[in-house]
């Protein structure tokens, strides 16, 4: 990506302009000239606003943009990987991972990769928290702050960190000596060369308010005296495993004091983290310099760590007017505004449950199956339809009874996720061909066509050879009108049930009668020849007529052979279904 870009529009703007006072010509030639220092560094345009406005407020502050060279898309694909950010179990449901692996659409369940409560995060999550332009602010951006001490930092910032905590209290560690948190961060920070403030907020961080957790008490059954403050090494699918792995750690490490695990974990951070470039909280976080182990030897797994951190940092510094470093990294192709994330509710849209009563679907039920079939008697006026939701936040329309009036009907129930995102479950629900027709065996009926038929049969003929019991039955032209004298190609079978309420429709198909007028003749064999010329084409009942030779292979000249052959008395064309 090209970092010397061209100065926004509002900092280029023309100084000297009739009537603006010189105090504020010279004032926008400053911010101007600042401006120009960044782009020099090489932060973007969609940079530069905020650190302007911070530039105004601190002028001694120092902004260092950090090139990572590293596509954005790719930064958040690769920080997607299940497992490697997680978000509290108790998080809104957006913000969790939908990835295979971290969540089951079918249960609506988080797989749990730490403790007992922290799952997945969200991509669109993380990338709103690796967006460095979303903290840019005096009280987030001290997640950026170089972590090396200096001396402007002070013991009083440590207790401002520490304030509210159990760290307030001295207490007594395991060699007797009295414990002042403030003054370990103080002396370990300095011997370390890592900022107190780092190391409090740190602690404060791994350790919450209270202090309560069995990594530092001292007490843990077979662990007794060990303490672990910065949690390292603890992780692990349950509570006692996250406690054991801790514990573990610091009794191989010798830390069986409080100061020793301060002062342990502090080294570790400095060895392991700082002096690797790895020297804030947000590269601590998001490992996108440590080249070796890129993606990797990421010290936290809560993706709002770093922002959480930073913000207790920066609250430990009762004079902000100091010369701090701030070490801020860039990404190519990176959207042109800052990312934002406003998602709420839980996105499961799948259903658990879908049924239509005392009928089976086709395919069997799946909540990732959106299209069904079921069959149904031809007598059916209607069905009831039920369907449960995963999970217990959406919303089902669609259910209930559903009346019949075709011989097919679509059927759509909605699911509506917690978040606003809705599933269509098609059901296509088809009426069976009514049973009990018995026909002679000279025609065949089938789903929707009859054949088997002789030309030139009377109408009269052909009825007395059907019967349908508790059905009338109606036989009528291509025209739709009543049919008398012989039957066609395309005459229309129709059958009613008692209220006179048509239930199905079989079309007559002579083969050979290709204009549909019930006989087989010189026309017949004129329309098949323009069908293959191509100068009119046959469609429905009437192509299928043309299929003389019965081969089911289309309309060819075998077809008209047949035909011919039939004219001259020297062959026939079967109606009877072939072996």
């Amino acid at each position: 990506m090209n970092k010397k870009r061209i100065l926004s529009s509002f900092l280029v703007a023309g100084l000297v302009i009739a009537g603006i006072p010189a105090g504020n010509i010279q004032a926008q030639a400053a911010v101007n000239k600042f401006a120009a220092q960044m782009q020099a560094e090489g932060f973007p345009d969609s940079y530069i606003s905020s650190l302007t406005e911070l530039h105004e407020k601190y002028p001694d502050w120092k902004f260092e943009a950090v090139d990572t060279g590293l596509d954005w898309k790719t930064v958040i694909e690769k920080e997607s990987k299940n497992g490697l950010n997680l978000v509290p179990k108790s998080s809104d449901d957006a913000m969790k991972s939908t990835a295979a692996g971290a969540y089951d659409w079918f249960t609506n369940t988080w797989t749990v990769y730490d403790g007992s409560s922290w799952v997945g995060a969200h991509p669109d999550y993380i990338a709103r928290y690796m967006d460095p332009r979303n903290f840019l602010t005096e009280t987030d951006i001290f997640q950026f702050e170089d972590l090396s001490f200096n001396e402007a930092q002070t013991r009083e910032g440590v207790c401002s960190i520490l304030n509210g905590t159990f760290m307030t209290e001295d207490v007594v560690d395991t060699d007797d000596k009295v414990l002042n948190y403030a003054d370990a961060f103080m002396s370990i920070g300095e011997e370390t060369g890592v900022s107190p403030y780092h190391l409090a907020s740190r602690v404060r961080q791994e350790q919450g308010l209270k202090g309560t957790s069995s990594l530092i008490s001292g007490t843990y059954k077979g662990y007794e005296g060990y303490f672990n403050y910065f949690n390292v090494n603890a992780s692990g699918k349950t509570n006692t495993a996250v406690i054991k792995n801790g514990l573990t750690y610091a009794k191989n490490s010798g830390w069986d004091s409080r100061y020793k695990s301060l002062y342990g974990g502090s080294r570790l951070l400095a060895k392991n983290y700082i002096a690797v470039g790895q020297n804030t909280l947000y590269f601590q976080k998001f490992n996108v310099v440590n080249t070796k182990k890129l993606y990797d030897h990421q010290y936290m797994q809560n993706v709002t760590a770093a922002y959480n951190e930073g913000r207790k940092l920066g609250q430990g510094y009762a004079d902000k007017q100091q010369a701090f470093v701030f070490r801020i990294p860039v990404y190519d192709a990176m959207p042109d505004n800052s990312v934002a994330f406003n998602a709420v509710g839980n996105p499961n849209n799948y259903l658990k449950t879908l049924k239509v009563d005392k009928q089976t679907l086709t395919p069997a039920f799946r909540g990732s199956q959106t299209s069904y079939t079921v069959t149904v008697p031809a007598d059916t006026a209607s069905v009831t339809v039920s369907a449960v939701p995963v999970a217990s936040t959406s919303t089902v329309t669609g259910t209930g009874t559903k009346k019949l009036t075709k011989n097919s009907t679509t059927i759509n129930v909605k699911c509506r996720s917690g978040s606003g995102v809705t599933k269509t479950y098609k059901i296509t629900v088809k009426k069976d061909a009514p049973a009990g027709i018995p026909v002679s065996t000279q025609y065949t009926v089938g789903k929707d066509e009859i054949t088997g038929i002789e030309p030139q049969t009377a109408v009269s003929a052909f009825l007395d050879k059907m019967t349908a019991k508790n059905m009338t039955m109606k036989l009528t032209g291509a025209n739709g009108k009543a049919k008398t004298g012989i039957v066609a190609t395309g005459d229309k079978l129709e059958l009613y049930d008692k209220n006179k309420k048509k239930l199905s429709s079989y079309t007559l198909i002579i083969f050979g009668d290709v204009n549909g007028d019930g006989i087989i003749d010189i026309k017949d064999m004129g329309a098949v020849n323009e069908h293959i010329l191509e100068t009119k084409k046959l469609g429905g009942c009437y192509l299928k007529a043309a299929d003389t030779d019965r081969k089911g292979d289309g309309v060819t000249v075998l077809d008209l052979v047949y035909l011919n052959r039939y004219l001259a008395g020297e062959g026939t064309i079967q109606q009877q279904p072939q072996n």
